[in-house]
């Protein structure tokens, strides 16, 4: 009890000191060595760091306590030690040019802002900054960069999301979005590898998803916690507070880092994504939420190809390099489970492919040692961007008008937990980065009839394959007055209609057209439907009314 007191009476000493920050204290980081039950319990009650497996079975697990956390984990009664994180030698850049002369500062935050103004007025064809959130709690903005050759029309295009920082002290990841914007824009039509990626992939980049924790102590000074702190300032680890696998709505607020980066990513559907961590040098795949033994990712031998590529090309360039866990690849719940993740949340909820990348051992480098860091993964980074223009990608249109249709893109017995696409009005363009393989890709929309196609994919090619589908008749596939919920759903679904019509029957098919269930006769407004048994997958609800024909509804079974 005394170490604990002794901890909480130094960061409490710390926060004093510093600049307006009254709503929490800094965290501080214990480390201890427990079996692997314990570790499962440990990283969905705490903010568990890194965790490294040792012959004997145990894991040595680094945990980063808020102040909120205390009382909790000392109630496990598990032997800790202090971690205190090594002080780095940090230069601060204090102006656009101090910055980019040699790239060997990390930035105060109004030469971030500055930094992000100027990228939009140097070229403004090729570059504009969009606000995720406004203000943060600490007074701070969350700002994204938008680079393509045609900002006003993505021509429909595949897209790509990079963020970086969402633990405040793990700022390398800042660092090197900072130098990719710079890249992409001061090379394009000088390179023509990156002149390509800009003119065939939409690219945004978000440097800072947590500015209060960067900068918690100032606005000029970063470095190792508690200077940078990992939570925001509510002391919420904010990787652990998207919502839950299987729970969209456990949770009756969000962060507001939180809430603003799910509002953003609902607007954009992105091709692939990463955000970018520190405190390892591993890719870490889909899911966090499962071990892989448990719940794979549909696209797991795809998360490993373009993850061994990512980290093999790190290695070509530094041979000291992402080597974590397997080779520089780990699925996330095999390396340690946590719940509550963005990659999670992306994936499952918005259906894009969205990966966590480690990109240094160290969450704050030295100034004279960050370039190295950059050396050894820009071209992993520029080639992660590529991979958002291969695989099968297309258009899908009404057959009669040639319209662009809202439709689904699913691969028959492959596709679960939302690893479908959809395609984008108003172009109707889809985008499906896939392993190479040969695969049956089954298109539909409501009101028209579904259409298979097999198809053969290669790694790092594009495949295009444009769609047309045909109207189907006597069925009514829109209408207000009916409620499908919760959607996905993993045991029960809701239908339920809000006027005085009955339902009749419900059936449900699969995205071949078979029938999977009928569910018995209800002669009720609503009815609750169990789905338990039933395989992860895309399905179709036919429900019957009284005073319409039939009404369909697409939902999502995990």
């Amino acid at each position: 009890m005394k170490k604990l007191l002794t901890i909480v009476a130094v960061i409490i000493a710390v926060s004093a000191t510093a600049q307006n920050k009254q709503l929490t204290y800094p965290a501080t980081y214990v480390e201890t060595v427990v079996d692997a039950t314990t570790l499962q319990t440990l990283s969905q009650e705490f903010s568990v760091d890194k965790v490294t497996r040792n012959a004997d079975g145990t894991f040595n697990t680094r945990i980063c306590l808020s102040y909120k956390d205390f009382d909790n984990f000392l109630s496990k009664q598990i032997p800790y030690s202090t971690y205190v994180p090594t002080r780095a030698s940090v230069q601060m850049a204090y102006n656009y040019e101090a910055m980019t002369a040699n790239w060997n500062r990390y930035p105060t935050y109004s030469t971030y802002t500055a930094m992000m103004d100027t990228f939009r007025t140097r070229y403004p064809n090729l570059c504009e900054i969009d606000t995720i959130l406004a203000t943060t709690l600490g007074g701070h903005t969350i700002l994204c960069a938008h680079i393509s050759n045609n900002l006003n029309n993505n021509e429909g295009k595949p897209s790509i999301f990079y963020t970086s920082t969402i633990h405040g002290d793990e700022v390398v990841g800042y660092y090197m979005m900072l130098r990719l914007i710079d890249l992409l824009l001061t090379n394009y039509n000088t390179n023509s590898y990156i002149t390509e990626l800009v003119n065939n992939v939409d690219i945004w980049i978000c440097p800072l998803h947590n500015p209060d924790g960067t900068y918690y102590t100032s606005d000029d000074q970063i470095n190792s916690s508690p200077v940078s702190i990992r939570h925001n300032l509510h002391g919420e680890d904010l990787n652990r507070s998207f919502p839950l696998a299987g729970q969209p709505s456990a949770k009756p607020n969000y962060e507001p880092e939180v809430e603003a980066m799910m509002q953003f990513m609902a607007a954009h559907n992105f091709t692939l994504a990463a955000n970018l961590h520190g405190g390892a040098e591993v890719f870490n795949y889909p899911w966090d939420s499962w071990p892989s033994w448990q719940h794979s990712h549909a696209d797991a031998d795809w998360w490993e190809y373009v993850g061994h590529n990512f980290a093999d090309t790190c290695h070509n360039h530094s041979m000291y390099y992402m080597w974590d866990e397997d080779n520089g690849v780990t699925e996330g719940g095999d390396w340690y489970v946590i719940t509550g993740s963005m990659q999670d949340y992306h994936n499952l909820y918005l259906g894009t492919r969205h990966v966590t990348i480690e990109v240094s051992d160290y969450k704050v480098v030295s100034t004279s040692q960050v370039g190295s860091y950059w050396n050894a993964a820009y071209h992993s980074l520029l080639n992660f961007i590529a991979e958002a223009d291969n695989g099968i990608h297309g258009i899908v249109t009404d057959s009669t008008t040639g319209e662009p249709l809202q439709a689904l893109v699913y691969i028959t017995n492959h596709d679960l937990d939302h690893s479908y696409v959809e395609t984008t009005l108003p172009y109707g363009d889809y985008h499906r980065p896939i392993k190479a393989g040969q695969y049956a890709v089954t298109y539909s929309a409501e009101g028209y009839l579904p259409k298979t196609i097999v198809t053969t994919v290669a790694d790092g090619e594009k495949l295009a394959q444009n769609v047309q589908l045909t109207k189907s008749v006597g069925l009514q596939e829109h209408d207000n007055r009916i409620s499908v919920y919760p959607n996905p759903a993993h045991d029960y679904i809701t239908v339920e209609l809000s006027d005085n019509t009955k339902i009749d029957y419900i059936q449900l098919y699969d995205m071949q057209g078979r029938l999977v269930e009928t569910f018995p006769e209800t002669s009720l407004q609503t009815t609750r439907l169990d789905v338990r048994n039933l395989p992860s997958g895309t399905y179709i609800l036919h429900i019957g009314t009284a005073r319409d024909r039939e009404i369909i509804r697409k939902v999502h079974i995990f």
